[in-house]
């Protein structure tokens, strides 16, 4: 029997996963259940000793002698600091040293309980990856601690190893042992594209969806797949634009049906809330990051594989595939998605719009060719997802925290850096009023023109299940009667009022502001 502890268990199963068949035991307490687990789970080498100094330079020795990554498991306190030594020189060598040190629960650290410090981030700068792992009380926390120990054990691999800390807080009572053998875990490999190209499951490529997060060029894709993507993707190829209502009128009996066999992510963030509940609730079998830097980014809670590549070394690797199912059988799958999409545009296109809508889907029908889009964050961006935009169009917008501060900075350095272009930024007040100071500027660029929705606040915050007390609804939506008319006097804008005013607004050859007041 093996400890009930869910952490250890994950643990324990992923150490196995990544390779890790030696590991050097130092006695303890807190440890206990740790090391009662890892000894009597018969693929474990296990090393007994007392000294933990010396324990982490036979741990190293061992990694050395053998190539693979080897694990020092230690207690709580100042025990973990007698590894510092072989850490660094784990960090130097390049060895992928596992340092798993067991923890008293955060609540007594600093409260004079016995063998109690600060232990995660205790080696700072000498590890390549540290974690601290919850304790696992729900399906959330088992996902999280599952993807540290990953993220963990593939660094202590990565660009020729290193050592890794795994911290790991575990309550009392440690001495439950009623679990017969490790769990069944997610595991997260790290593979080049090469690697990817030869895997079975790739070859057939069966439902496969490739879903294309904020990426600033188009790609070309290979046969056989789904495309999904943004606006903020620029992609050419697939279906582009509004992915919560893709899903929102996606058929619930037929929800299985469009669940992915094979998901391959590529580039940033995806806006749409709806897509990625979706594949959280419908997880594929394989999911494939194609990450650059080889992080490990598990959006949908399903990631599988990350390639070591970018979009266009992997589009122009895959596009000549052919998948190993019959051409006919492949696209099923993707002409299932064309029609959900055909589907929505016909419902779509008889709603009313409101006076928000009606200005955004004007000005995305009349942007010129060759434009670049700035999309603010909040309302902006999910306004302008509902409406096509030509494919000539670049669109922008700060996806990386998503937040409402400096989207218009943003936008007056980039169109000043491409007078060449003509420039259309479309912002919310709050964002607007908040970053205002982008314009004082003494060369703002005059190609640059500001498509402002002033609704007197943040307006989706109201859709939130908030008390219904004016109060409490002023201080968390930010309401306002300010106008951006003296603003633009202040700093030499042209300003318009009003959705008539759009097509003088767009072919305006001054830097101008049209503001849409729906107050």
């Amino acid at each position: 029997m093996i400890s009930d502890n869910r952490s250890i268990q994950e643990l324990a199963a992923l150490l196995l996963a990544h390779g890790v068949k030696d590991v050097v035991l130092c006695p303890g307490s807190r440890n206990a259940a740790l090391t009662h687990t890892l000894s009597q789970t018969a693929q474990f080498r296990c090393h007994a000793l007392t000294d933990e100094r010396s324990a982490g330079f036979y741990a190293l020795g061992l990694s050395l002698s053998t190539g693979r990554p080897a694990a020092v498991c230690v207690t709580s306190g100042s025990a973990l600091l007698n590894l510092h030594p072989a850490v660094s020189e784990a960090y130097y060598q390049q060895v992928p040293l596992v340092v798993v040190s067991a923890d008293r629960p955060q609540a007594w650290v600093g409260q004079m309980d016995g063998q109690t410090l600060p232990q995660p981030g205790v080696f700072g700068s000498l590890v390549r990856c540290s974690v601290q792992l919850p304790e696992i009380h729900t399906d959330e926390e088992r996902w999280y601690a599952n993807r540290l120990i990953n993220e963990a054990l593939l660094s202590a691999t990565q660009g020729g190893g290193g050592p890794v800390h795994i911290n790991v807080p575990i309550p009392e009572p440690f001495y439950e042992f009623h679990t017969e053998c490790l769990p069944t875990v997610r595991v997260i490999r790290r593979q080049t594209l090469p690697e990817l190209l030869k895997q079975a499951w790739w070859l057939r490529r069966e439902k496969c969806l490739i879903a294309v997060g904020q990426h600033p060029t188009a790609l070309h894709f290979p046969q056989g797949c789904a495309v999904l993507s943004e606006h903020i993707g620029n992609q050419q190829e697939g279906i582009r634009g509004n992915l919560d209502a893709l899903i929102a009128n996606m058929p619930e009996e037929a929800s299985d049906d469009f669940r992915p066999h094979l998901l391959v992510t590529i580039g940033g963030h995806i806006v749409s809330k709806r897509f990625k509940q979706f594949l959280r609730n419908h997880p594929p079998q394989h999911h494939v990051h194609i990450s650059p830097r080889g992080e490990v980014t598990d959006t949908f809670q399903c990631l599988t594989d990350i390639v070591t590549c970018t979009g266009e070394d992997f589009c122009l690797a895959t596009q000549l595939q052919v998948p190993q199912p019959q051409a006919e059988e492949a696209r099923a799958y993707t002409q299932m998605w064309e029609q959900l999409a055909e589907d929505v545009r016909m419902k779509e296109g008889k709603k009313p719009l409101t006076e928000e809508e009606s200005a955004v889907r004007l000005l995305l029908s009349r942007l010129p060719k060759h434009a670049v889009l700035h999309l603010a964050n909040s309302s902006a961006v999910r306004l302008a997802e509902k409406f096509p935009v030509r494919e000539e169009v670049l669109v922008q917008c700060n996806r990386g925290v998503n937040g409402i501060e400096g989207s218009l900075s943003t936008a007056v350095g980039y169109a000043t850096a491409r007078p060449d272009r003509q420039h259309f930024a479309v912002i919310g007040d709050l964002s607007f009023f908040y970053d205002q100071n982008a314009l004082w500027n003494t060369r703002l660029p005059q190609n640059l023109h500001i498509l402002l929705l002033n609704n007197g606040g943040g307006k989706i915050f109201e859709t939130l299940p908030i008390p219904d007390e004016p109060r409490s609804r002023d201080f968390i939506c930010g309401h306002h009667h300010a106008s951006a008319e003296a603003a633009c006097r202040q700093y030499g804008l042209r300003y318009l009022n009003g959705p008539e005013k759009m097509a003088e607004f767009v072919a305006s050859e001054q830097c101008t502001l049209l503001e849409i007041k729906t107050i």
